[in-house]
């Protein structure tokens, strides 16, 4: 591949990621909001999510709170990965990045399935997809 697709495709999967650390950043400071996004994807037609008492409500807060952290965790170490050796093309870096990626799908949609909350498997497919496009195209590039 040219240079200027690899640009190309680094450049988009740098936008992802600052997509999922802005992502992960609004589930700590905005959980308000987020908790309305998710009863959408969840209970469209439900009004399940509103019988939720203070407690349970500050619960939600704590878990999306600690989930922005993790994720943004994960979101800045792969940034790092982009902007030193994915963007030097060394082999590790394009491994690390899918793996990554591919054991989060994978446990998470499964997780999400069991427990019967299929949507987020959805919107996972969605992020997988705007990862794995670029790093499919990559691939060649790394192969020395």
């Amino acid at each position: 591949m040219t240079r200027s697709w690899f640009r190309f495709w680094w450049y988009w999967l740098i936008i992802v990621t600052c997509g999922v650390i802005f992502f992960s950043f609004s589930l700590i400071i905005a959980p308000d909001f987020m908790q309305i996004f998710f009863d959408a994807i969840f209970f469209p037609a439900s009004s399940t999510h509103t019988i939720f008492n203070e407690v349970a409500s500050s619960y939600i807060k704590f878990l999306y709170g600690l989930l922005g952290a993790v994720m943004m965790g994960w979101s800045v170490a792969l940034l790092y990965i982009l902007l030193k050796p994915f963007c030097r093309q060394e082999d590790e870096a394009w491994y690390a990045m899918t793996a990554s990626i591919v054991v989060w799908f994978i446990i998470d949609s499964s997780f999400s399935i069991s427990t019967g909350f299929w949507q987020n498997a959805v919107l996972n497919m969605i992020f997988l997809l705007f990862f794995m496009i670029p790093l499919a195209a990559t691939y060649q590039d790394f192969k020395k």
